[in-house]
């Protein structure tokens, strides 16, 4: 019967070399877990907070006992190895910080176990198995950086290790035969060799300790332990003869299957050939418990900082900020708040988006603000942040991804900023209508969806706006928060005429295109103002004939006045007039020589708000 050959489990073809460049590429993922360790710290640690502590430098020395399993696969199905004895000693230096260099040796032994059976069979005809093995030692010697947080002003302490050294491995061979009752020969059915060799090793510990007095700590152990590229030995060390690592056994069964079942063929053993691996990775994990002795004593604050800090008050200053496009926000309110809800201080941010609360007493306390009556992200004041001569600054955050418009309502005519004027927003886009009125500065503010155009126009009794537009399309909010816009309004009082912008071509009466515009500021008054009537009137110089002159004032009266109709305006609710020349406002009589600019004053449109 031709023998049953199974793959190894583990194929290697590293030499020296390689394997040392192997432990090159994987050992920064020890330091990466060093420097997670010092980043989380670093971003926890708060001034004022318990971790912020001054510290002595110390050496300390330490054993550890514990237990070490192999989490290594070895070629052979029917070879394992069991966890067993870890004891190790230490020495650590720290300096005056958290960081330090620990120097470690630690002695692991592991327990080859054969899995073959106690009696197998040849054929039909059992035989007791002969199983012989050595125990695998492993000494490491190893160096790297450490890194101790302490747990505030108590007893414990966390401690992280990355470190790279040398091991020395020996032992773990296993062997194992059979006597053929058909042949009275001995049959090999398992070989390893183990071994004996030196190898690059790394090794990350984790420990928490506990001072139970000022020299003296109780720790607790957690560690990963990797061996690279380990050599197999070269003769079989618990074999008398030192046999060469060859073995075969074809036909041999487990004794828990039926004997004369020759078709079950359960194989046993691996037959080895050229191909078995030279080398391969070696990792364990362990746990374990030790004592440490610090010379000195155990690690503690040799002064502290952040406390006893007299119970009086403290410079507050907190920042608004966007948070999208990083820029300050003046204009924001902002509240300090007790845990029980209660506003302790109010105030504005400044042009540089900062509130300046002066001075605050110890005490826990919430900082929140709204712009423009959005809510800001809030931000924690801590009394253990009241540290002496500490001025405390905060920042808070607006989020919202729409933009602000700050807009100003401005009298045309005077120059001034317009109070109470509702301005209304129109969403050019969904037809959505916002309004706000504006305050006693003639400000208001709206908010404007991305990607969006409106339309803005002011509202008030006798005041005709102007209709502007404002967008936010091309406009990115990661750069962008304020969108500025100037409203102009001008007075319409009552029987008194105002002088629309109104153009006509020489000698005709149709509108011009841009003449629509201030009509169109017409027409949205009178429908913002339902009750409201007008009177459109047009003059011209004194060019011309008289009965001409009043003959083309009411034709572009009359244009005007259709205009407004086309806009919804009922007909009733505006009066058309034509006045010619007979209401000229300067000198330019006829006959009297003027200048151009003289006669433009006198050709002009009027709308007059009828009160009457």
């Amino acid at each position: 019967m031709n023998p049953i050959v199974e793959k190894p489990k583990f194929e290697c073809s590293f030499t020296r070399k390689r394997c040392n460049l192997f432990l090159l590429k994987q050992f920064p993922f020890y330091f990466s877990l060093l420097l997670m360790a010092i980043v989380s710290q670093t971003s926890f640690a708060q001034p004022g907070s318990p971790t912020d502590l001054k510290t002595k430098p110390a050496f300390s020395v330490g054993a550890r006992i514990g237990y070490d399993l192999p989490i290594f696969n070895t070629q052979y199905k029917e070879l394992d190895y069991e966890g067993n004895l870890y004891w190790g000693i230490h020495a650590d230096y720290r300096f005056p910080s958290n960081l330090g260099i620990r120097l470690d040796y630690a002695n692991i032994v592991s327990n080859p176990k054969i899995l073959i059976a106690d009696q197998v069979y040849f054929g039909t005809s059992p035989s007791q198995t002969i199983k012989r093995n050595l125990k695998m030692n492993r000494h490491f010697i190893g160096i790297g950086p450490s890194y101790t947080l302490n747990m505030g002003n108590s007893r414990f302490a966390f401690l992280v290790a990355p470190m790279v050294g040398y091991a020395f491995i020996s032992g773990g061979d296993a062997f194992a035969e059979s006597l053929n009752p058909g042949s009275n020969m001995l049959e090999t059915q398992l070989v390893n060799t183990g071994f004996d060799s030196k190898a690059i090793s790394a090794k990350m510990d984790l420990d928490f300790s506990f001072a139970v007095s000022r020299n003296f700590s109780i720790t607790l152990g957690l560690y990963y332990l990797r061996h690279f590229g380990v050599h197999l030995d070269n003769s079989l060390d618990v074999s008398p003869n030192g046999i060469l690592p060859i073995g075969h056994g074809e036909n041999i069964y487990d004794h828990t299957i039926n004997p004369y079942t020759v078709t079950a063929n359960p194989p046993l053993i691996v037959n080895l050939d050229a191909e078995k691996p030279t080398c391969m990775d070696l990792p364990s994990v362990g746990a374990n418990i030790g004592l440490k002795y610090t010379f000195g004593s155990t690690p503690r604050p040799e002064k502290c900082i952040t406390c006893a800090c007299p119970n009086d008050k403290h410079k507050v200053v907190v920042t608004v900020r966007d948070k999208p496009s990083q820029k300050v926000i003046p204009g924001a309110d902002v509240a300090i708040k007790d845990m029980g809800g209660n506003i302790i201080a109010t105030g504005t941010s400044n042009s540089f988006g900062v509130v300046d609360f002066g001075e605050i007493p110890h005490g826990n306390y919430t900082i929140a603000g709204q712009v423009f009556e959005i809510p800001t992200t809030t931000s924690s004041l801590l009394d253990a942040e009241f540290v002496p001569n500490a001025v405390i600054q905060k920042e808070i955050l607006y989020d919202d991804l729409r933009f602000i418009l700050k807009g100003v309502v401005v009298n045309k005519k005077t120059k001034s900023r317009e109070p109470n004027v509702v301005v209304s927003l129109t969403h050019d886009q969904t037809g959505a209508v916002n309004q706000e009125n504006s305050d006693g500065k003639g400000e208001f503010v709206f908010r404007l969806d991305q990607k969006s155009s409106y339309e803005v126009v002011g509202i008030k009794e006798n005041r005709l706006s102007d209709i502007d537009k404002t967008s936010t399309i091309g406009l990115t909010r990661s750069t962008t928060l304020f969108v500025n816009l100037e409203l102009g309004v001008e007075n319409f009082d009552c029987d008194r005429g105002t002088v629309l912008d109104i153009k006509y071509d020489l000698d005709k009466a149709e509108l011009l295109q841009e003449s629509k515009f201030d009509l169109d500021k017409l027409a949205r008054y009178m429908k913002d103002h339902q009750v409201s009537r007008v009177e459109l009137s047009s003059h011209t110089d004194s060019r011309g004939s008289i009965p001409y002159n009043k003959d083309l004032s009411a034709r572009r009266a009359k244009s005007a006045v259709d205009y407004i109709i086309s806009k919804g305006i009922g007909r009733e609710r505006i009066i058309a007039q034509g006045y010619g020349e007979s209401r000229l406002l300067n000198r330019c009589l006829d006959g009297i020589n003027c200048s151009e600019e003289e006669h433009r004053i006198n050709r002009r449109t009027e709308a007059k708000l009828l009160c009457n």
